[in-house]
């Protein structure tokens, strides 16, 4: 005996599977991860445009790292030498002003910033020490950010190092 599926349970199986598969899509598309690029039309000489590909892997806690708050070494992830540093607050970025051994093979900084007033102090980036692997700064920003406050915001860094930031829509 052949058991029939009806149009009405085909119907329904099409309808999950098209929301399970588009759902997840636009999920992932509504808080996109920007790079900002160089560009020689721009003042400050980068633009920013939305990437596909990010190093995912020092992005989503895959290599060592180091997190730092109130200007102190909060946690450290991993055992072997930290590939990120993870600071948690504005004020902590004087904390990366002073050589560290632990900086050596950092590739990537990501910056939580929860407010606007995190932009008063610009970070610097020429002036930090014992960063010679750094390839990437990363903002995570609670709040609606510009790329012109973002080039105010990071000073100074070499064009070798590319910049990502993303706004995340706390609920």
């Amino acid at each position: 005996m052949k058991l029939k599926i009806g149009p009405t349970f085909s119907n329904v199986l099409f309808y999950c599977a098209f929301m399970l598969l588009f759902t997840g899509y636009s999920f992932a598309q509504q808080n996109p991860i920007y790079r900002l690029t160089d560009d020689n039309t721009q003042a400050q000489g980068r633009s920013a445009q939305v990437i596909a590909n990010y190093p995912e892997d020092l992005l989503f806690n895959l290599e060592s790292s180091i997190y730092i708050k109130n200007n102190a070494v909060l946690n450290t992830y991993g055992s072997t030498a930290p590939k990120v540093i993870k600071v948690k607050d504005s004020q902590s970025l004087n904390f990366l002003y002073t050589y560290n051994e632990l900086y050596n093979e950092v590739e990537m900084i990501t910056i939580n910033l929860k407010s606007l007033s995190d932009l008063s102090s610009p970070f610097d980036v020429d002036s930090i020490r014992g960063f010679s692997h750094l390839k990437y700064i990363y903002l995570k920003c609670e709040f609606p950010i510009s790329e012109s406050q973002i080039r105010a915001f990071i000073q100074n860094a070499d064009t070798e190092i590319s910049i990502f930031y993303k706004n995340i829509n706390r609920s």
